[in-house]
């Protein structure tokens, strides 16, 4: 079965980077000619659909899982994009990883399966990508280094934990084992990286797969929330730029922490429609409380049939109870672990 799999991938990774063939055919299966009429129309140009109000249609579900990684490798350090080959190589190797992944522990063992659920990312739409790193400034494909503000709230939050373990109560957990993660940007790239976007005449809703977040952003130009009042995913406001859609996002709570980040984010993202199928999302992160300059990611996002799987998480469910349960057992064990030693 994996071969016959990893054969369909390959064959998949080949269509998407071939380029297709405009010649015309003739009725009877000959190539055209230069007389031909075929031969001479043009090639029928996409526009790029309006909703009622004359905006660009952004509206749909999209996805946007891929392979390639936040921050460029070492080891392709200095190149920005693979050939064409690479590209496909670099794909097949990728779902090759992660097909096996899934499979490595023994029957026995309790794991997530995401492969058998049609949820890996080769499963969901995911395509090659010719970029080695979906940041694309600064040039290097690297996050820019921490400024000395940032390293010193680091330290404060990890002293602050000191003395106490990761799952020492709820409060200590990951926002996400809570249920209650969301950061305004869109890079999921695996499962939950789905999205639906709705328009009206003075707003645009984006409904997200992950957390079952939902943004909306109004288009009327009215100022952001005084500073000081946060928001899980900031307050967002946008408008349009030709047929570009813009979003700004301030006042993020740093209580999820993206990237390091603190309060002072500014996260202003640019949604482009290309084709029929796809819409190209960029976006740029900028605080200088944390880095020493701006950066930009942008990735590609393939319009998918809808609609979006719910996400099922609610914090208080069993998965919170038994990580508390599993510490306080775990705990209780290496406090008794000396004197079963010392009998």
């Amino acid at each position: 079965m994996r071969d016959r799999v990893l054969a369909s991938v390959g064959a998949l990774a080949m269509m998407v980077l071939v380029p297709v063939s405009v010649a015309a055919q003739a009725a009877s299966g000959a190539p055209a000619t230069k007389t031909s009429p075929a031969a001479k129309t043009p090639a029928k140009t996409w526009t790029v659909p309006r909703t009622p109000d004359g905006q660009p249609d952004l509206q749909g579900f999209w996805t946007n899982p891929n392979y390639t990684p936040l921050e460029r490798p070492a080891k392709f350090a200095g190149k920005e994009f693979f050939t064409d080959e690479e590209s496909a190589d670099f794909f097949k190797a990728a779902v090759d990883y992660s097909y096996e992944f899934t499979f490595q522990n023994s029957a026995e063992t309790p794991v997530y399966d995401a492969t058998v659920y049609a949820l890996d990312r080769w499963q969901i739409g995911a395509r090659p990508n010719r970029r080695t790193s979906l940041i694309v400034d600064p040039p290097d494909g690297k996050i820019p280094p921490l400024t000395p503000e940032a390293k010193k709230r680091q330290a404060e939050r990890a002293a602050a934990r000191s003395g106490r373990g990761q799952f020492d109560g709820p409060e200590d957990l990951p926002r996400g084992t809570r249920c209650m993660a969301g950061t305004p940007e869109m890079l999921g790239s695996g499962y939950r990286s789905e999205y639906h976007i709705v328009q009206s005449p003075g707003h645009v809703m984006i409904v997200y797969e992950d957390m079952h977040n939902i943004r909306i952003i109004p288009l009327d130009g009215r100022p952001h929330l005084p500073q000081g009042l946060t928001r899980l995913m900031g307050d967002s406001r946008g408008r349009w730029e030709g047929n570009t859609l813009v979003v700004e996002t301030t006042n993020v709570t740093n209580k999820d922490n993206f990237m390091g980040s603190g309060t002072a984010l500014h996260v202003v993202e640019r949604f482009t429609r290309v084709d029929a199928d796809t819409m190209l999302y960029r976006f740029t992160a900028d605080d200088p409380t944390t880095w020493t300059k701006p950066w930009t990611a942008e990735v590609p996002m393939l319009q998918i049939q809808g609609p979006i799987f719910e996400y099922a998480c609610a914090e208080g469910n069993n998965g919170l109870v038994n990580i508390l349960e599993g510490a306080r057992a775990q705990e209780k064990a290496e406090a008794e672990a000396p004197k079963k030693r010392s009998n």
